[in-house]
């Protein structure tokens, strides 16, 4: 461990170092590193650090000065416009800097990597279109279906190389100039031919110059993408260029040429060499467009992140690694240190734009109320998807620094898109989510419906995933339009296998907008009794009185008739019947009916029938000669104390009022306290209350003195038996 600090605070001290003084020269550079390590290891770790140490640290080098350079570059332009600058277009003299300028700043050794140049990838894509072409002439067509697979799968990862080719491109000087010297003969060729155009030399000299032509336009746009990538160029202006030199060819046809070869009066030999040429010409033409097309659907592989190209990281990059004594391909100092402050630069930053979210919310929703603990439950709700969206964002970045100069790989792109695209459905959801939860609880002070929105959240949450799913399948290069197409075709078989779950959403959306219950009543439903939970796209959730959760679909609620006890606003219902002994006196009884009477009217738990609470309310105040007030806003307030009948063992007076709340602990508190009135009512009026009694009445009762004598002669009759029993019993004996 120590050692690794030792290592890594020498790297930044001479990093500091080379910040002060550019010109500090190497041996004193090493001088210092050899004293250092002189203090912790013997001679030979010196020599190893050492080795290691130089092979980082930058070295002196032979460049060509800048005015060289320039001078060089001037040369050039000049021998690419043939000295006629004046005569040239805008977009000629560009093409013509820039190819000199790629020209001039190439290395002048050659690359020994076994990286593949452009030229390359685009010669083994011709070589493979040529195969394709002679095998589906082929007459065995299980083998070539086979084989073109095979050619097909080595192209398409022959194409996806194209882009970091583009990006890495050199120009061989003296290949350039020898280019240049064989188009200029060939053009003087072709102009000293003028009055032989239907000979072998000038068709030969034509095919060759439109082949370089071709050749030429395909290569300067390629050379035109590669400074319009690291020149951070917005992806429109990109696949303009892509598209305009994709048109430049597909416009440029060379049929009649071949018809011309074919009326040639010359030799079968040079008429072979000629359409050899003609098949190369029409075989550049097929590559070229075909790798221009495939760059025009992937014009993002040649963009670059919108942040690296806002940020100008080129340019931050560039400056840290001149800064730098390390070799950037050893230490790249200029990627590192952009890296991991973008990363924890996003990470830190995850819980203030959870905030910004919020505050948004709260804009829309005008609540000016703060509550802390929904404000933390909204953030914390959204600070997870958003942490986690940055990262990912970040290391799309960081992809971009660690490829730089060369483009992201395409699998590197098509799997960020995906991620991304899952990752925004998510902070959607969840922003729903958090925006809900505000909404709830602002609806939750009111009478507002809270299931139409936590049906509204549903949908949109199904709305999100249905577009998120096309999304990743437009993204993967599936033809969503054509799985859309084949869903009409298998659209009623679909309709039968999902007709109950149809039938549910659609008995859902009837349940929202009939409004016979809302979330949180108390309702009966079929041999389901007690309060809404919730309201879903397909069931609704019931939790009955003995605490268990039942789950009815909604097809069945709107088949059954729904009894909504909590659909009232003031009336619970009180009915019971006072029974009177029948010794009370009929003006006992009158007084008993009078006094509990205006008991109840003034009692303040009792709804008064004087009171039309209905009126009260503006909403209905406007429809009163239309329905039934009372009844449609649930006021109840009838008052009954009347004689009802006279019972078998009493004298029965009904009692019939609701109490002004519907809430059933405040009702039992009410029906209470109005029976414990009642009982001293009729304490105070020495009046009894009846209790279940019969009565027997017979209509003859006998004497006493004759029910004792049959008792006593029903004993003497017993005696007499008894004796005459116990005489035949001896005479039996005697006899044996």
């Amino acid at each position: 461990m120590r050692k690794f600090i030792t290592k890594f605070l020498l790297i930044i001290s001479i990093f500091l170092l080379n910040l002060q003084a550019k010109n500090t020269d190497l041996p004193k550079v090493n001088e210092v590193l050899t004293e250092t390590n002189q203090t912790e290891a013997n001679q030979t770790e010196e020599v190893k650090q050492s080795s290691v140490l130089s092979g980082i640290i930058k070295q002196s080098t032979d460049q060509i000065s800048e005015e060289n350079k320039t001078a060089e570059k001037e040369k050039l332009v000049e021998f690419l416009t043939d000295g006629k600058e004046a005569n040239k277009s805008d977009n000629e003299i560009a093409v013509a800097e820039l190819i000199a300028e790629k020209a001039v700043n190439s290395p002048k050794k050659p690359d020994n990597s076994n990286k593949q140049s452009l030229g390359d990838i685009v010669k083994e894509i011709k070589d493979i279109n040529i195969k394709i072409d002679l095998l589906k002439a082929s007459v065995d067509a299980n083998k070539t279906v086979d084989e073109v697979s095979n050619l097909q799968s080595t192209k398409e990862n022959l194409l996806l190389h194209i882009p970091s080719a583009i990006t890495s491109q050199t120009v061989d000087e003296a290949a350039l100039i020898a280019y240049l010297t064989n188009k200029k003969d060939l053009n003087k060729r072709l102009s000293n031919l003028q009055n032989r155009k239907n000979s072998f030399d000038y068709f030969d000299a034509n095919l060759s110059l439109t082949a370089i032509e071709i050749g030429e336009s395909f290569y300067s746009s390629l050379l035109r993408l590669e400074y319009m990538f690291k020149d951070g160029r917005k992806e429109s202006e990109i696949k303009k260029l892509i598209q305009d030199t994709l048109l430049n060819l597909q416009i440029k046809d060379f049929s009649n040429i071949k018809n011309k070869i074919n009326e040639l009066n010359i030799k079968d030999d040079q008429k072979t060499t000629l359409n050899n040429k003609y098949s190369n010409l029409i075989s550049n033409k097929k590559t070229y467009e075909e790798i221009l097309s495939y760059l025009s659907k992937n014009t993002n592989l040649l963009t670059g992140n919108a942040l690296f190209v806002g940020l100008n990281l080129k340019f931050i990059i560039d400056y840290i690694n001149d800064l730098s004594p390390f070799e950037a391909s050893a230490i790249n100092l200029g990627k590192i240190i952009p890296i991991i402050l973008i990363m924890v630069l996003l990470f830190s930053i995850r819980r203030f734009l959870a905030n910004i979210i919020y505050f948004v919310f709260t804009l829309f929703n005008k609540n000016k109320e703060k509550n802390i603990e929904i404000k933390t439950q909204v953030v914390d709700l959204i600070k997870k998807p958003l942490g986690v969206l940055l990262i990912a964002y970040g290391v799309d970045i960081c992809l971009s620094i660690f490829y730089y100069p060369s483009p992201v790989p395409l699998i590197f792109n098509k799997a960020f898109g995906v991620i991304f695209i899952l990752l925004y459905s998510w902070l959607i959801i969840e922003i729903i989510n958090g925006y809900g939860i505000i909404i709830i609880s602002k609806l939750a002070k009111k009478s507002s419906r809270k299931e139409v929105l936590n049906l509204v959240v549903k949908i949109l949450y199904i709305v999100v995933v249905i577009v998120a799913f096309l999304l990743i399948l437009t993204k993967m290069g599936i033809n969503v339009s054509a799985i859309v197409a084949s869903l009409g075709i298998g659209g009623l078989a679909v309709a039968l296998a999902t007709k109950d779950i149809i039938a549910n959403l659609f008995a859902s959306i009837m349940v929202l907008f009939d409004n016979s219950f809302s979330q949180g009543d108390w309702i009966v439903v079929g041999n389901v009794e007690g309060t809404v939970v919730e309201t879903g796209l397909r069931k609704t959730t019931i939790r009955t009185f003995d605490n268990s959760l039942v789950f009815v679909p909604n097809s069945k609620i709107i088949d059954n008739n729904i009894i909504n006890w909590s659909r009232r606003k003031v009336g619970r219902q009180i009915k019971m019947f006072l029974g009177l002994n029948y010794a009370t006196p009929p003006h006992m009884v009158e007084q008993v009916i009078k006094e509990i009477k205006e008991m109840l009217y003034t009692h303040p738990g009792i709804a008064n029938p004087t009171k039309k609470d209905a009126l009260n309310d503006m909403r209905f105040k406007y429809r009163q000669s239309i329905v039934s007030l009372d009844d449609l806003a649930g006021y109840k307030n009838n008052l009954f104390v009347t004689l009802d009948k006279f019972d078998d063992s009493s004298i029965n007076i009904m009692i019939y009022c609701f109490t002004k709340s519907v809430v059933w602990a405040e009702f039992l508190d009410v029906k209470q306290d109005v029976m414990i009135k009642m009982m001293k009512i009729l304490e105070k009026n020495k009046v009894g209350f009846a209790f279940p009694s019969k009565s027997i009445y017979i209509e003859e009762t006998p004497m006493l003195k004759d029910i004792i004598s049959v008792k006593d002669n029903g004993d003497k009759a017993t005696e007499t038996k008894q004796i005459d029993v116990d005489d035949k019993n001896d005479k039996n004996i005697d006899k044996k």
